[in-house]
């Protein structure tokens, strides 16, 4: 799991008490985002969370990208793209009926991760629609490609490695 803010963090410690079993919380690097959401539903095991309804593209997004999300979906609103947002809170179990339900309507996903790409949600996300009946899908992922990442600035690193709103947004106009 990776929570996407300090609410979603605490629900999910206690989900993870609860449960009884193994668990793996990453935590948000950075602290919490300047982006307040209006509603943290409780945690269910690999279930996402819908942040926003869309129509014309997918923005799935896990732990403090979600926020990223949020940011590119407004820039996007200026360009009458309407993004549906979701937070998978759980890269496994994967809530393969969530994300398949709104590449189903969309037809065009992106993924967003503040980790490696290979093995990661966008490969995840990928094995999910390749796997299913949707036909004609296009995905694209934005997360760190499998190289050493340097040490630094986490703006600095998310600017260098395309990961920033205005990069994130300029690549999917494209």
């Amino acid at each position: 799991m990776a929570p996407k803010n300090f609410e979603e963090l605490d629900k999910m410690i206690e989900f993870s008490i609860n449960l009884n079993k193994p668990v793996a919380i990453r935590y948000p690097r950075g602290g919490e985002g300047k982006i307040k959401f209006d509603k943290c539903e409780d945690i269910n095991l690999g279930k996402a969370e819908i942040i926003k309804e869309g129509k014309d593209l997918s923005l799935i997004a896990i732990g403090k990208m979600v926020e990223r999300a949020v940011e590119v979906s407004h820039i996007l609103e200026k360009n009458n793209i309407d993004a549906e947002i979701i937070n998978v809170r759980f890269l496994k179990p994967l809530d393969k009926e969530v994300i398949l339900n709104s590449a189903r309507k969309t037809k065009k996903v992106i993924t967003i991760e503040d980790g490696l790409l290979k093995g990661g949600l966008g490969t995840a996300v990928i094995e999910a629609i390749n796997s299913s009946d949707i036909k004609d899908v296009k995905v694209k992922t934005f997360g760190y490609d499998d190289c050493f990442v340097k040490h630094g600035n986490v703006e600095e690193l998310e600017k260098e490695y395309n990961l920033d709103a205005e990069s994130i947004v300029n690549n999917i106009v494209k």
